[in-house]
C-alpha cells in the first residue's frame, strides 16, 4: 500500500515504521504524518509545496535500502556490577555501562523516556544523573520527533552520540544521515514490536491511572521479569510519591502484549528480524540463557544479551571494567529470543482488539482474546509484595 501525492510515493501502513525520517529531511516542511488507524499514522506530502526533491525517498529505510547488515561477531552473556544500575534495569544493565562511557567522553545519548504525561518520547540526556530516564523497557513505540535532526547536529559539532532504538528506528537515522560518522554508535534492541501511543493511553483511560499516575513501569524495579506499577502521588498534605503494583487482572496490558495484539502492521512483515543487525551493538533480555551449555551464575537479578556487530562495537566495550561478560553461542541467543530470526506472527483478533479495549469490560475482553491472568501471575505478584515487605 502506498501514499500518493504528487509524483513521489512514500510508504503506506503496511511499511511505515513512524520513524520521521522522510518528514525531518524535507526542505521545506511538506511533509506530515496522519493518523490512518490504531494511533499509527502515515506520511502525507503537501503536494503544494513539494519540490519533488526526493530527498524523503532516499531518507526511508523502507524504500532506500541501504542500510548495511552485521552478522553479530561476539556473543555475551553480562550484567553491570553497579546494583543500583542493575535493579533499575529491564534485564541486566548493560546499556547504563555504556552510557556512561558515552557522557564520560563528553558525548550524548539518545533513547526512549517514559515522560510524567506518560508519553513515550526519545531524547537526549547528557549526564550521568539522567541515565535514569532511559533505563526500564517500554511497550510503547516511542515518538522520535526531531531526534534524528539533533543527533546530525551533534555528530557535525563533533560530539560521540551513542542511540538506542528499536532496529527500524535506527535503520531510520542511518538513512537519513546517509553517511558514515566516525563518532556516531548504534545500539538496537531485540524488538517483538510496537504498540502505538494510542493503544497505552486507551490502558491507562480504562484502569483509572490518567491524571493520577506520575511514572510507569512495565518490569520488575529489582529483579527480573514482568511486573507493571506505576508511582502515585499521596493525598496527603506532603504529596509522597509511592509505587503501587498492577493487579494481575489489570495488566492485561502486558499480555496483549506478547500475543502481538496490538502491533503496528509493519511489525509483523519487519525487516530486521533476523540474525544480521542493522547496529554496532544488540541488546536484549538473554532469555533461554543455559540452554545449550551450563551457565553457572545467578540470574535472579537480569541478565543482558549482548551482540558485537562491527569494530566499533570492541572499540566501545574496551575500557569498561564495570560490564562483566561470558562468551555463549549465538545459536542460544536466537533460540531464546525468536525476533532475532522470526517477525511477530499477526494474529487474528489483531483486527478487532483496539476497538474492543475501548469498550469492552475488561474481563470480557480478556476472556474474548484469551489475555486472563493465570495462577503465575498472582504468584509473581505475591512474591513482589513479600520481598517489598521485607525491605
Amino acid at each position: 500500500m502506498l501514499c500518493v501525492m504528487s509524483d513521489i510515493e512514500l510508504c503506506g501502513i503496511d511499511k511505515c515504521t513512524q520513524c520521521l525520517a522522510c518528514k525531518s529531511i524535507c526542505p521545506k516542511g511538506c511533509i506530515s504524518m496522519q493518523e490512518v488507524k490504531d494511533g499509527f499514522s502515515i506520511p502525507i506530502i503537501d503536494k503544494d509545496k513539494c519540490i519533488e526533491c526526493g530527498l524523503c525517498i532516499k531518507a526511508c529505510h523502507r524504500l532506500s535500502l541501504v542500510v548495511g547488515y552485521h552478522t553479530p561477531r561476539k556473543t555475551y552473556a553480562c550484567w553491570t556490577k553497579n546494583m543500583t544500575d542493575r535493579k533499575r534495569s529491564s534485564s541486566g544493565g548493560a546499556f547504563s555501562v555504556l552510557a556512561r562511557k558515552i557522557l564520560g567522553e563528553g558525548g550524548f545519548v539518545y533513547g526512549a523516556s517514559m515522560c510524567e504525561d506518560l508519553q513515550v518520547r526519545h531524547k537526549r540526556i547528557e549526564t550521568e544523573a539522567d541515565i535514569i530516564l532511559l533505563q526500564g523497557s517500554k511497550y510503547v513505540q516511542s515518538y522520535m520527533g526531531d531526534t534524528y535532526k539533533d543527533v546530525k547536529a551533534q555528530l557535525c559539532d563533533g560530539r560521540k552520540v551513542l542511540f538506542t532504538g528499536t532496529p527500524c528506528q535506527v535503520g531510520g537515522l542511518l538513512t537519513y544521515l546517509h553517511r558514515y560518522y566516525d563518532n556516531l554508535y548504534t545500539c538496537d534492541v531485540v524488538c517483538h514490536g510496537v504498540p502505538s501511543q494510542k493503544a497505552f493511553d486507551i490502558y491507562i483511560n480504562r484502569i483509572g491511572l490518567r491524571g493520577k499516575c506520575k511514572h510507569f513501569s512495565f518490569r520488575f524495579t529489582e529483579g527480573w521479569g514482568f511486573q507493571l506499577s506505576c508511582l502515585l502521588e499521596s493525598p496527603a498534605k506532603f504529596k509522597i510519591l509511592y509505587k503501587k503494583l498492577i493487579s494481575p487482572k489489570n495488566s492485561y496490558y502486558l499480555r496483549a502484549f506478547t500475543k502481538g495484539l496490538m502491533f503496528s502492521e509493519a511489525c509483523y512483515a519487519c525487516a530486521y528480524a533476523r540474525p544480521e543487525r542493522v547496529s554496532d551493538i544488540t541488546l536484549a533480555d538473554y532469555w533461554g540463557l543455559g540452554a545449550v551449555r551450563p551457565f553457572n551464575y545467578p540470574t535472579h537479578n537480569g541478565i543482558s544479551l549482548l551482540l558485537v556487530n562491527s569494530d566499533k562495537a570492541f572499540s566501545l566495550l574496551n575500557g569498561c571494567p564495570d560490564l562483566f561478560f561470558e562468551e555463549r553461542p549465538f545459536e542460544e541467543a536466537v533460540k531464546g529470543n525468536h525476533n532475532l530470526s522470526h517477525t511477530s506472527v499477526r494474529p487474528v483478533g489483531r483486527n478487532t482488539y483496539y476497538e474492543d479495549a475501548k469498550t469492552m469490560q475488561i474481563s470480557t475482553l480478556s476472556k474474548k482474546y484469551k489475555i486472563k491472568a493465570t495462577v503465575k501471575d498472582y504468584m509473581r505478584l505475591l512474591k513482589q509484595i513479600i520481598n517489598t515487605y521485607r525491605k
